[in-house]
């Protein structure tokens, strides 16, 4: 038990006095299908189980099945916090601009509720030996497209998104064919990464005396790491690739600000324009 509390879900005796610590939360489940590993899982009071994670989900955390749509997609979040907090000391106003992008009341509010199931102590916070259980099974039964990611803060930034991976894999993919098109002319559009954020830009040429020189004029970022919004905007500018040139015309001119302002005024146009064709 952890603190002077019993945490919800957990039995009343601590987690290693009964299960081994170093071997992934679940290990005594037992599959009684003709294939050997196989669901149904049986657990020790005998309930069958889908997966070890339904398990944890339902019995463990005390959650609804009503909403095991959301369960994989909590629990990755959950094994990448586990991890950073695992894997070294991570200071508060790290986690809170890291992890929670500044919001320390949700950084208080997630780490409560790991207390309270017993997955990370009260006094270092870091996780407890079934914490470090929950973390091994939660990496061991991962599906193929969240893998793509590492563990820890890449995933939770990979994933700051309302889109899938499937959506995001896809715009990616949009992105990588049509900038080969792209590069080719004289004012482009450009996807890159400033200072570990996702951004756009507008490159310009620029005739000297001597060479042609490149030039960045124009830069937009996504500081909260949301790359599929960031790829999404850069089809949406290819979508209008023939008025590349007007709106290097313009920050030339006026500025990168008046560029910025000339999308959101479109931006708003293409707003209305799908709500009455709707």
């Amino acid at each position: 038990m952890v603190g002077s509390f019993h945490p919800f879900g957990a039995d009343k005796v601590r987690y290693g006095d009964d299960r081994h610590p170093d071997l992934p939360w679940g290990y005594w489940f037992v599959s009684t299908s003709d294939i050997p590993g196989q669901p149904p899982l049986v657990d020790e009071k005998g309930c069958e189980w889908e997966s070890v994670r339904e398990a944890f989900w339902v019995d463990r955390l005390g959650l609804p099945s009503i909403h095991s749509g959301w369960m994989n997609g909590i629990m990755e979040f959950m094994a990448s916090y586990l991890a950073i907090l695992d894997g070294r000391f991570v200071a508060p106003e790290e986690r809170y601009r890291d992890i929670f992008l500044g919001d320390g009341h949700l950084d208080q509010f997630f780490r409560a509720y790991l207390l309270a199931a017993g997955l990370v102590n009260d006094t270092d916070g870091r996780p407890t030996p079934e914490g470090r259980a929950v973390l091994l099974m939660l990496i061991a039964t991962r599906t193929r497209e969240d893998a793509e990611e590492k563990v820890g803060l890449d995933w939770i930034v990979a994933n700051r998104t309302v889109a899938d991976q499937a959506a995001r894999r896809e715009a990616a993919e949009q992105v990588e064919r049509r900038e080969c098109v792209a590069e080719r002319m004289a004012h482009r559009f450009a996807t890159d990464t400033i200072g570990g954020d996702p951004a756009v830009k507008l490159i310009g040429l620029r005739i000297t005396r001597e060479i042609p020189v490149r030039s960045t004029l124009w830069t937009m970022t996504w500081p909260d790491g949301d790359r599929f919004a960031r790829d999404r905007f850069y089809l949406w500018l290819l979508e209008r690739i023939d008025r590349w040139d007007s709106w290097s015309e313009l920050v030339t001119r006026d500025g990168a600000r008046a560029l910025t302002e000339h999308f959101m005024k479109l931006g708003f146009c293409d707003r209305f324009a799908v709500g009455k064709q709707a």
